[in-house]
């Protein structure tokens, strides 16, 4: 009888409930961006070596209310494997619902003189002004340049390979 009193005497403890005022939460999302992967012969049209290669994506995720109220940091995690024996540029530009361009960023890609992988990798981190205009983006644009080289032609061997993926950190308080 004495042990219960002394448990039940030593285990109350007063309760703050104004403490779920101050909950903060910073939940983490990764999502995929876009993925390319281009034999060295789409960079032909008719017979002739063409420069740039573009696709685009048009995204409404910043959009959202929610995320422009607590999205306070993002990074672009963007990574090429080339396989043909060129170098390319690769650039991202970052357009809003007017077409006008919000932010641009570019990395270089080495060639593989022996057509094995070459992995590059680029980050880019979105605070302060660029997150500003990562939220006004609606369109990303993907340009590969190839830089002058061995002339391309049907046979010529190798792929560059795109892929990119965004991680996305919010601060929600009450």
């Amino acid at each position: 009888m004495v042990s219960f009193a002394l448990t039940t005497i030593s285990c109350t403890k007063d309760v703050d409930f104004n403490q779920a005022n101050d909950i903060l939460l910073t939940p983490v999302f990764e999502s995929d961006l876009v993925y390319i992967n281009v034999p060295a012969n789409k960079f032909l049209v008719e017979g002739q070596e063409v420069v740039n290669l573009k696709d685009s994506v048009n995204i409404d995720f910043f959009q959202d209310e929610f995320i422009v109220d607590y999205l306070v940091k993002a990074e672009f995690m963007l990574e090429t494997t080339n396989t043909i024996n060129r170098a390319f540029t690769v650039q991202i530009d970052m357009f809003d619902d007017f077409n006008q361009l919000q932010h641009t960023f570019s990395f270089f890609s080495s060639a593989s003189p022996n057509n094995s992988e070459v992995v590059t990798e680029h980050v880019e981190i979105f605070e302060g002004n660029t997150l500003v205009a990562l939220k006004n983006t609606t369109k990303l644009i993907f340009t590969l340049t190839i830089q002058p080289g061995e002339q391309i032609n049907e046979s010529t061997p190798g792929r560059i390979i795109l892929k990119s993926k965004g991680t996305f950190y919010l601060n929600i308080d009450s």
